[in-house]
């Protein structure tokens, strides 16, 4: 029973830690002017091998777009090695109305497992602050149009200001980008205008596409009526759920030129969007939900290498499109260690330009290599219909090992070695890898201490003899950051402490350059170093310093910046000078 008990204890900590998913967000509080971050993290001591998992949904939030990361660590602990995978996903949110609500738990599937998360709660507040006003040019103190206190009635201002959104309805598919743009339309003179903030609806997530500055007019006509118009915003909604939904509503303040200046409230008209379901036949089995127009290319950095070697396989899928939304295509399993992929992006508002995907990829066994396809599906809005692109089956030619390669995969205690000698034996002698021996790296360190403790001494003995001149320089640097530190940083503080505290560090370095009692006064210790064979103009210089220091740390008038920073070089040429001559023999 206690062999059972002992070998369940044993073995607990490498089940706990074989593979754990957490979930985590950066606000359980949140008010309604900020946006909530849902990280999924799986955590495994082999590699990782799963599929991108979908944006999770709950109620009072709206998924705006997903970004994934991934790494890996190794760690020598008690003298073996424990190699760590990470993959994390991150899904923001923006709130919709106040509440509370929970994030279900999630589950994620790890090879051939399911593990799932823990739940969580979130609550959603009334903003203090409309955090979504975007600031224009200020609009000085004016009177409203509304103001009782106008001289005449509102209502014999001639003119009109609106705002529209365009266009008014646009007919896409959910997930599909659709860019609204607002426009200030006027026959009246104004001069600037003033975006206040922006009433959002649910069912979309949204990012700016364009924000003017300022106010570019042109002329059209609207209504039968001629009008000024300049663009005030654009904005790309990506829809994440079908029907009619509402783009957001833009106020501000116009300021009109009207009988002296005067500030009219304005609100954007509606502007819908018809959301289409995409279809649910023929959908391909590797669509991770990217809609839009795309082309995909590939590109393999290499046909041939050595066992131990990387090559580097890079997709790139390019057009416009939810690029936020999707989830990355991955490699079916097979021989290679194949990592998760590095995005790199050149993107507009996160849905016109191009994203490129490095997948590093390591065989395993020399020979011939067969790369597997990597496929990658969308929908296409345009035509309708299911779009798919597999890259061609490529075979590498992997090499015999190298050296390098060799010693690492010594480390790898689970792959099995193998002898093939050229004379037949009845028996082998047992083979023991010394790499898991605790007296092979305890004399490994002691060798490489040794060898950077020889490479440090001969490096200053060179350096001594190369240039005498800049290695004097470099153990003054040394004795000024030891012995002078806070006095050299009381000088760049213009601080009068710097006399103070550069006689006393300067005394100290002294002192044990000459081996001098600390006990000793100061000029009982300029007295000894008399005796050090010291130049008799070092001595001189030394002398005029110290009593330079004492007439200020007395002194009721303080040195001006220019003199203090006159004596601090002073210190450093002391101090270089000294450093020029060896220790008392």
């Amino acid at each position: 029973m206690k062999r059972y008990l002992l070998l369940t204890v044993m073995l607990l900590p490498m089940i706990l830690l074989a593979v754990t998913v957490t979930a985590s967000v950066n606000k359980p509080r949140l008010s309604l002017a900020e946006r909530l971050e849902l990280t999924l993290e799986i955590k495994s001591e082999s590699s990782i091998t799963m599929s991108e998992p979908s944006p999770p949904s709950f109620e009072l939030f709206t998924f705006v777009n997903m970004r994934s990361a991934s790494r890996s660590s190794t760690t020598l602990t008690g003298f073996k090695m424990e190699t760590q995978h990470l993959r994390s996903y991150i899904y923001s949110y923006i709130p919709q109305k106040e509440g509370k609500t929970t994030i279900p738990a999630q589950e994620i599937r790890v090879g051939n497992k399911v593990y799932s998360s823990s739940a969580i709660s979130v609550t959603i507040v009334k903003s203090s602050s409309n955090s979504q006003a975007q600031s224009s040019p200020g609009i000085s103190p004016g009177f409203d149009f509304d103001d009782p206190d106008l001289p005449w009635s509102a209502d014999r201002i001639a003119g009109s200001t609106l705002i529209l959104a365009y266009p008014k309805l646009q007919k896409v598919y959910k997930g599909q980008p659709a860019v609204i743009s607002y426009y200030l339309y006027t026959d009246q003179m104004v001069r600037s205008f003033n975006l206040e903030g922006e009433k959002d609806f649910p069912g979309y997530g949204k990012s700016d596409y364009e924000s003017p500055t300022m106010l570019n007019y042109e002329t059209v006509n609207y209504n039968g009526h001629r009008y000024q118009r300049a663009l005030i915003k654009r904005l790309v909604l990506l829809p994440n759920e079908a029907g009619e939904l509402q783009a957001p509503l833009l106020q501000g303040r116009a300021r009109i030129y009207e009988f002296g200046y005067l500030n009219q409230r304005v609100h954007s008209e509606p502007a819908w969007l018809e959301v289409s379901a995409l279809p649910k036949s023929n959908v391909p089995e590797d669509f991770g939900g990217a809609v839009g127009r795309f082309e995909v290319s590939d590109n393999l950095s290499a046909e041939s290498l050595s066992l131990g070697e990387a090559l580097t396989f890079s997709v790139r899928i390019a057009g416009r499109g939810n690029f936020n939304q999707f989830a990355h295509p991955h490699f079916p399993e097979s021989s290679a260690q194949i990592s998760s992929p590095m995005a790199i992006d050149r993107l507009s508002a996160g849905v016109d330009g191009s994203r490129t995907l490095y997948y590093t990829i390591i065989p395993k066994d020399k020979g011939i290599y067969t790369l597997p396809p990597l496929s990658f599906s969308w929908f296409d809005p345009d035509h309708g219909d299911y779009r798919h692109y597999a890259s061609k089956q490529r075979e590498i030619q992997v090499k015999g090992t190298t050296v390098v390669s060799y010693f690492s995969s010594l480390l790898e205690s689970g792959k099995a070695q193998s002898i093939r000698p050229m004379l037949s034996r009845h028996s082998y002698p047992a083979h023991h890898n010394y790499l898991k021996q605790i007296w092979y790296w305890l004399l490994v360190a002691i060798i490489l201490a040794a060898s950077i403790f020889s490479a440090y001494i001969a490096w200053h003995k060179a350096k001594k003899h190369r240039n005498p001149e800049e290695y004097n320089q470099m153990m003054a640097d040394k004795a000024l950051k030891k012995y002078l530190e806070e006095a050299s940083e009381a000088a760049k503080n213009l601080s009068q402490d710097f006399y103070t505290l550069a006689q006393n560090g300067l005394m100290r370095y002294l002192a044990e350059k000459y081996g001098v009692s600390n006990r000793l006064s100061t000029p009982e210790k300029i007295a000894e170093l008399q005796q050090k064979q010291i130049p008799e103009q070092l001595i001189s210089d030394l002398n005029a310093f110290i009593d330079l220091c004492e007439r200020q740390r007395f002194s009721p008038q303080k040195r001006d910046a220019a003199k203090l920073m006159e004596d601090h070089h002073q210190l450093r040429h002391i101090v270089s000078s000294f450093s020029k001559k060896g220790a008392a023999k």
